[in-house]
Order: structure tokens, then sequence, then C-alpha cells
């Protein structure tokens, strides 16, 4: 592919999704490009670029590995927010990440005293804080050293005694963040890279049918985009073994993203990329309480007022999951 083709392609990426409003009357087929270079010129016109956590995904792992170890990361973002540590543990984090002397079993209890008992544990959050220790030892000016906020809100194990202490924690994990990065980043003109699971990401929620009504039904962005002139590229990837492959992407190569504005990957409900909670099932919020929803009440929402973009490493059929150490099972 001839560099000005390149150039020219990654220039749409950015053009097509700089407003998610805007619909091009036909869809055309997606262009897919070299995906680290996309990501770093999206924070050109985006505050915020949010990926999707692992959660164990070998492949997803090392993307994330190779775009924070691209020499052009440090000049193009300042923090990157992570949903796999504990924020009661920031200032380990911290002191670890630019290169102080931090006991492993003090920086350990970041990512296994968190909200959600199995996040982290497969070593892959200890894997990307040494990334950046190593990263940031090798920056000569100090401005570009690079910050990890951990987003899980600071829960107290000790004083967890029972399921309504626990839940109290789970129903922070989009508002604490949210919160977090306006008041970490955005406040101080700081541009982040957010690693959070894909339910976080959506604009509007899948479970609850696209009704963002209430708090319960809020995600990491939607909070976020409430904020006039927030930016925030959003990038879905394709993890669902279950899920079908849009037209032409299985030949795609691997590692690429495409922009979802004016798309035919962007025209596409939603719902064939993201079948929801377990099986689909789908929820009304009612007092409170979570009601089932018929398959008849489901309404479709277009791919592109979701998600910016797609990122595609290969068929999920292939990807590995990492494995949690027998010492913590």
């Amino acid at each position: 592919m001839g560099t000005s083709l390149k150039y020219l392609q990654l220039a749409f990426v950015l053009l097509a999704t700089a407003s998610v409003g805007a619909q091009s009357p036909v869809p055309v087929p997606p262009t897919p490009v070299e995906p680290i270079t996309a990501v770093l010129d999206a924070f050109r016109t985006h505050e915020i670029v949010a990926l999707s956590d692992p959660h164990g995904n070998v492949q997803l792992q090392a993307f994330l590995l190779s775009l924070i170890r691209d020499a052009r990361f440090p000049a193009a973002v300042n923090d990157i927010v992570i949903e796999t540590a504990s924020s009661r543990y920031q200032d380990a984090i911290d002191r670890f990440v630019r290169g102080d002397d931090v006991p492993r079993d003090v920086l350990r209890k970041a990512w296994e005293d968190h909200s959600v008992a199995n996040s982290g544990l497969s070593g892959q959050t200890e894997e990307m804080l040494r990334g950046i220790r190593i990263i940031n030892a090798s920056l000569r000016d100090a401005t570009r050293k690079l910050r990890v906020i951990a987003g899980d809100p600071p829960i107290d194990w000790d004083n967890v005694t029972s399921p309504q202490d626990h839940r109290r924690w789970i129903e922070l994990r989009d508002s604490y963040p949210a919160d977090l990065i306006r008041r970490q980043v955005l406040d101080r003109g700081r541009r982040a890279l957010v690693v959070y699971g894909q339910g976080h990401l959506q604009r509007r929620q899948i479970v609850s049918n696209y009704d963002m009504s209430t708090w319960e039904e809020q995600t990491v962005v939607s909070l976020l985009e409430r904020n006039a002139g927030v930016s925030i590229f959003n990038v879905w990837t394709l993890l669902d073994r279950n899920a079908a492959l849009p037209d032409g992407v299985p030949a795609w190569r691997v590692p690429s993203l495409a922009a979802t504005q004016g798309t035919t990957l962007g025209a596409r409900d939603f719902g064939t990329y993201d079948r929801g909670l377990g099986s689909g099932t789908r929820f009304a919020v009612r007092n409170g309480q979570l009601v089932p929803l018929s398959r008849e009440q489901w309404t479709e929402m277009r791919m592109e007022d979701q998600f910016n973009a797609l990122l595609y490493l290969g068929p999920p059929s292939s990807f590995t999951n990492a494995t949690v150490p027998q010492a913590l099972c």
C-alpha cells in the first residue's frame, strides 16, 4: 500500500468519526487501516480513546502492550485508566510506574483486592504496569512520563461482611471511574487511554434496551458525554465467538481498525455485535428492579451510534485466554 493512500485512509477514519450524529445517506464499505497509528491519530481530535480491557484475552493484551510500547505513545497520551486495579492502591501504582521500589506484596493488592474477585488475576494487569514502568524509565522528559489511573472503586474488603456491603461498591463501577476521569484527566487538560470492559464503553446500554433514563443504566462513556464538549473515540473489539463476523472482515489484515461512521459496519444493528447479558436477555429498570423484556420489545440501534470504530484481531474462535495461577485458586 502506498504511503499517500495509507494516510488518506487514516484521515478518513478520523474525519468520519468527528461527528457521532452525522450519517452518510448510503453506507460505504469500511476501510481497514493499521490500528496503532489510527488510535494515536484519534488523540489529535479526542481527549479520550477507549479500548476493550482484555479480561484475560491474550490477543487483546498483546495489542495493548504493542500500543503503549509504540515510540509515539507518550507524545499522544498522558494517562492510562484501567478497570482492573483498585483506586485504594493508587499511591502504590504511582510510585511503582515512576520507578520507586514498591514491594510486590503491596502492589499486587491493586489487582487482587478488587471489587470483582477475578479481575486482574491472570497477571495481565501486572504485566501492563511493569511495561509502563519500563517505558517511563526510558523517557528523559519527565512531562512525558505516563500515569496509570486505577478506575475501580476503593473497596475495603475488611469492612465487607454482607452482599449488601459489596453491592454498594459494585453500583459505583461506572460512576466512580467517570468522575475520576473528569477530575484527573479532563479538568487537567490531559488525554487518556481508557481500558475497560466493552459494556462500560457503550453510549447506550444494550442490556437496558438502550433506555438510559435511570442511574442503573449508565455507563462510563454515557456519564462522561453528559458534559458538553467531551470528545470520546470508543473502539469495539470483535471478541464474541458466537457473533457472526461482518461481511469482508475475515479477509482483513490482523490487526486492523475501521471507522463505523457512514459505513456498512456502522449501519448494522448493534445487537449483531453484542448479545448483551448472557444469552441476550434485556431488561427494563422499574422501581430499582430488573424486569425481563420479551424479544418483541427489543429496539434496534445502529453500531455507528454506539462506537466510533471496530478493532479486528483475528477470528474470535482462534483466541486464547490467560490462566489464573493455581496458587490464587
